[in-house]
């Protein structure tokens, strides 16, 4: 970074270029030590305080931590943006960023392993000579002047390295025939070191190759009497049997024999292979297959399986890039991981000549496997004794990144649980490749390339079924192999599950499986089979959860909501929507839920199921009830925000409003409270359903005012394709609940929303006695709602024949009434009725007067989106008497304020209306692109009705175009869906 270089092996010093900075007092020293040390890894407050100051720091540790830190940073940045790109703050903690060479311990580890390279592939004077280079780093005692039991340990732990290097080379001078000119340093160093058992064996050579036979047996008999006085113990099996051979003079020991008599190569490796000319090639190794065996009826992925196999057969070329090709694969469990993994990793094995490596992690539980472990595992596969694995792991690394060097090896890392186990089994150099598998998506990984792996396709998902259980057997029963796969949620392990359930009972029927799949209290224990079970795989993860996260994973679960917010989880779960974000990411983070957009996360069927059994386990009936209850509870207060934002003079919020239920999301304005609720009027719905439908448990007064006050609010956005039957089935149920509990308000709620059903579903003589109800009951409710009854029931009459001069008089009485209690929204609704029903009794003049008053309501209630419908009215209207340049000019108003706004469906409908009145003003050619327009949009959005009108306008403005036999304001009254709010 910017020429900055730390030593360590010394007195602690740091450079920028050739000048050398101020690293402060001994503290400061001890701090940036400490983070030096960790090469780059994060450091927390906590574990620096107890560096610097012990086991019992004192109070002001932490601020003087904090003091440090900032100091230096002056002292280390060169930035001018004031983010420090050295001294960074990452996770909660600090790191410090340096180059690969900046710090000579690291340097001089990565010459150790450059030396233990070329001692592998035969080159002893490269070898030596990188050693000499490595011991030449240290100048005097490490960390000189640092304070701190941490700072000793390391400077232990630094002593300790330079001595395995010093070792390390004096081995490979015997071994080069330099006995003469190491034995001096041997001796010293043996006399400094006498428990150094290693130490001393050299001496011995040395000595006895340099024709000094009774010095080297000496040199044993010191050795013997101070292992017994000191630890009462006698020399080692190797120790001893060096004696004996030179008592015995072994040839062996030679200067000329073979140099593997004092430091063996690890068993199994050989000391070498001739090449074709007779020279040395490099050593021999066993070479690892431990690839499990791949699935042969693995199924689809291909793009998967594409975009893997790219990164690693990259990964096998040396000394293309600077580090290891890394593939990182994540998803939930039982999504087939491991099936890819090792399915891409067969395919590009002959791409990695020297072997494969496997190792399962366990990562998914508590019990993950260390990675030390691992790395042991990995090097006793290439051929190191288990004897010469070092204890230390710091030594044990360097060992095996020394052992991966130069070699084209590939590895499959199964079931990680995080980056640090990951990161500590990479290979320090290019050529090998590394395929990672982990529930968690392991952020921080240095991964060349990742794939997130999802469910199969509906279509591969069969395809698996099939080659499971048998193509002809799926084909024969085709509509129960797909209900199987979908009972299945595509999850791989499921369908195999299912698949070889039905391949080992061949006069089981597809359909009998999928009826026992049906029963969701018992999908999960349906889907086990041998030793797969897919309950057990997800219990691995929840079992890892804190217990804060597995509740909420629990209760989360109970609303039948497609996906979840950090909003309504903070709801659910009584904390703040940052907090309830934390745990969502958390929960997706492990793989137990599924990131969706932006903001919102979703579960996995199957694993909603696992959720609910966890929570019929865990938690109590009335905890499960609130989760429900407060669900509901945060829709009625985000219906109330919507209205308050779309609406701001509307009574109704006011009416509805309760306030023992949770907060609602922000909405500022008007285009962001229709999106909110389109976007959540399906888990609205579902969850309304869930309280009523509840088979043991009957609807309480608390859940009854909250479900009446929430339905009634969505009466306003009746443009919204709202589904009339879903509507009138819960409030007629609600309507028993509130008779039961005596609960008028909800009553009257419900009769409002059950006669605004029936008139929209053509039940006219329903729909106006259930207005009439509701008009009758005395109190508040019915004041605040009379206008809007008066206008269900104007609704009713102008689609009954004969009825549309009483629909006149009802919606006038509505526009006064509401016009007197300053309802503008409401008097706007009306208002647009007559504009239908004047157009209906071909009274255009009179539709264009009421068409004006809408407006004027509509700018009255400050309403974006009623002044859009009033803009198209006055279209309609303007086009009826002929008018139609200034029909035009209304509909381009109200589409620029839908564009402005976000208002799809009103666009939608604005164009059908754009396109009928060219139709009827002569002008095909015209009309022809806003019907197609409409049309895809309306179809988009699911309107079936406007979709038949838009096709018809299309056909309409074909090649021959008849002139329109009438105007946009002749369609029927009770088809019109934009009604105003």
């Amino acid at each position: 970074m910017g020429g900055l270089r730390i030593a360590v092996l010394g007195p602690l010093r740091a450079w920028r270029g050739e000048r050398e900075l101020e690293t402060g007092p001994a503290q400061r020293r001890a701090v940036l030590a400490a983070l030096a040390l960790r090469c780059g890894r994060v450091a927390s407050p906590a574990e620096l305080v107890q560096d610097v100051w012990g086991a019992h720091p004192p109070a002001s540790a932490p601020a003087a931590l904090r003091n440090h830190v900032s100091r230096l940073r002056a002292a280390l940045e060169t930035s001018t943006s004031g983010v420090p790109e050295v001294l960074v703050s990452r996770a909660g903690g600090y790191a410090l960023r340096l180059d690969a060479r900046a710090l000579d311990v690291a340097e001089a580890e990565r010459l150790g392993a450059e030396a233990e390279a070329a001692r592998v592939r035969g080159d002893l004077q490269s070898a030596a000579r990188l050693l000499g280079r490595a011991e030449g780093l240290w100048d005097g005692v490490p960390l000189t002047g640092v304070p701190g039991e941490y700072a000793q340990r390391q400077r232990d732990r630094l002593y300790d390295y330079r001595l395995v290097l010093a070792e390390g080379r004096l081995d490979l001078e015997l071994q080069l025939g330099r006995h003469a000119r190491a034995v001096t340093e041997l001796t010293a160093l043996a006399d400094e070191y006498p428990l150094r058992e290693g130490l001393r064996a050299l001496q011995m050579v040395a000595l006895y190759r340099c024709g000094r036979q009774g010095e080297a047996l000496a040199a044993f008999a010191a050795a013997r009497r101070l292992l017994a006085q000191e630890l009462g113990v006698d020399p080692g099996p190797a120790l001893v049997g060096l004696h004996q051979r030179i008592l015995e003079a072994d040839p062996a020991l030679s200067p000329s024999s073979p140099s593997e008599v004092v430091s063996s190569p690890p068993a199994g490796t050989q000391a070498g292979e001739q090449d074709g000319s007779g020279g040395r090639a490099r050593p021999a190794w066993p070479r690892p297959a431990q690839l499990p065996p791949d699935t042969p009826d693995f199924t689809g992925r291909e793009e998967e399986v594409a975009r893997v196999r790219g990164i690693l057969a990259g990964g096998g070329v040396r000394g293309r890039g600077t580090a290891p090709a890394v593939c990182m694969i994540h998803g939930m469990g039982g999504v087939g991981k491991t099936a890819l993994a090792v399915h891409a990793a067969h395919a590009v094995r002959d791409r990695f000549p020297d072997g494969q490596l496997y190792a399962d992690l366990r990562g998914a539980g508590r019990e993950a496997v260390d990675p030390y472990e691992v790395q042991e595992l990995f090097l006793r596969a290439l051929g190191v004794a288990p004897g010469s694995v070092p204890r230390d792991r710091d030594e044990r690394t360097a060992l095996y990144r020394s052992w991966l060097a130069d070699r084209s090896l590939l590895l499959l890392l199964d079931n990680a649980a995080d980056t640090g186990q990951v990161a500590t089994l990479l290979p320090g150099t290019t050529g090998c490749a590394v395929l990672v598998t982990s529930r968690t998506p392991l952020v921080f990984l240095p991964a060349t390339g990742r794939t997130v792996l999802e469910p199969l396709s509906e279509r591969d998902a069969r395809s698996l079924l099939e080659r499971i259980a048998g193509a002809d057997r799926c084909r024969r029963e085709p509509q129960a192999a797909q209900d199987l796969v979908r009972a299945c949620g595509m999850l791989p392990l499921a369908v195999r599950i299912v698949g070889t359930r039905l391949a080992a009972r061949p006069r089981w029927s597809l359909s009998s499986v999928a009826s026992r799949l049906g029963d969701r209290g018992q999908r999960l224990a349906e889907l086990e089979s041998g030793d797969l079970a897919v309950e057990h795989v997800f219990r691995l993860g929840y079992s890892a959860l804190d217990a804060g996260q597995a509740r909420a994973f629990r209760l989360l679960a109970i609303p039948e909501m497609t996906d979840v917010s950090p909003a309504v989880a903070a709801a659910v779960l009584r904390c703040e929507p940052r907090a309830a974000e934390a745990v969502l990411d958390g929960l997706a983070h492990v793989g137990l839920l599924e990131p969706g957009d932006p903001g919102r996360y979703r579960y996995h069927d199957l694993l909603r199921l696992f959720a609910r059994h966890r929570t019929l386990e865990s938690d109590d009936p009335e905890v499960r009830r609130e989760a429900l209850s407060r669900t509901a509870g945060f829709h009625l207060s985000g219906m109330t925000a919507a209205l308050r934002a779309e609406w701001p003079h509307s009574r109704l919020p006011a009416a509805a409003d309760r306030q023992d239920v949770p907060g609602g999301p922000a909405l500022p304005d008007e285009s962001n409270a229709q999106q909110w609720v389109i976007s959540e009027l399906g888990a609205m719905l579902a969850v309304a359903g869930q309280i009523v439908d509840h088979p043991h448990r009957p609807v309480g007064a608390q859940d009854t005012r909250t479900l009446a006050g929430l339905l009634v609010l969505l009466m306003p956005y009746t443009d919204l394709c709202l589904p009339w039957h879903v509507l009138e089935g819960l409030v007629r149920k609600l309507l028993d609940a509130a008779e039961r509990h005596g609960e008028s308000t909800a009553g009257v709620f419900c009769c409002v929303v059950a006669a605004i059903a029936c008139a929209r579903t053509g039940r006219h003589e329903e729909a106006r006695d259930l207005a009439v109800r509701a008009l009758e009951t005395p109190g508040p409710p019915q004041q605040l709602l009379a206008h809007r009854l008066v206008h269900v029931m104007g609704m009713v009459a102008a689609v009954r024949p004969g009825g549309l001069d009483e629909a006149v008089t009802h919606f006038r009485r509505g526009q006064a009434l509401s016009r007197r209690i300053g309802e503008f929204g409401v008097a706007a609704q009306c208002e647009f009725g007559l504009v239908r029903a004047y157009l209906a009794l071909d009274r255009p003049q009179e539709a264009l007067e009421a068409a004006r008053d809408a407006l004027a309501s509509c700018l009255e209630a400050e309403s974006p989106a009623g002044t859009a419908l009033a803009r198209r009215a006055l279209g309609e209207a303007l086009a009826a008497l002929g008018r139609h340049g200034e029909a035009m000019a209304e509909y381009r108003e109200a589409l620029a304020l839908c564009e402005a706004r976000g208002m799809r469906t009103q666009h939608a409908h604005t164009l059908l209306s754009c396109a009928s009145a060219l139709t009827g003003a002569g002008r095909p050619e015209e009309a022809g692109p806003f019907a197609r327009r409409a049309l895809a949009a309306l179809a988009e959005l699911g309107d079936g009705a406007g979709e038949q009108q838009a096709r018809a306008l299309v056909e309409r403005a074909g090649p021959v175009l008849r002139p329109a036999g009438g105007s946009a304001g002749s369609r029927d009254v009770g088809q019109e869906r934009a009604v105003g709010r």
